[in-house]
């Protein structure tokens, strides 16, 4: 898993960090590398079927998308040395 840096529309560079995905059952376990940055400016949104994990770092975007079933819930996350792990549950 490397980063990738993308050009937004604006022409600033997105840093794309390296995400790992899995599923058991109900819960998808998403994990991202965010080396370097501090937990309170790492955002996570949860908008219909996206997880949208963010941040800014000096004068570039970090920024991952990931498609999750709708209705999906956080329930649970954790950030500890660089790696955010976040537990969704997927709706009955």
């Amino acid at each position: 898993m490397g980063t990738t840096k993308r050009l937004r529309k604006d022409k600033k560079p997105v840093i794309v960090p390296p995400t790992g995905i899995s599923e058991n059952g109900r819960s998808i376990c998403i994990i991202s590398q965010l080396h370097g940055i501090p937990e309170e400016d790492i955002r996570i949104d949860l908008e219909r079927n996206q997880l949208i994990i963010s941040a800014l770092v000096r004068t570039e975007k970090v920024m991952r998308k990931i498609t999750v079933p709708e209705g999906s819930q956080i329930s649970k996350k954790k950030f500890r040395d660089g790696i955010l792990e976040i537990i969704l549950e997927r709706p009955l």
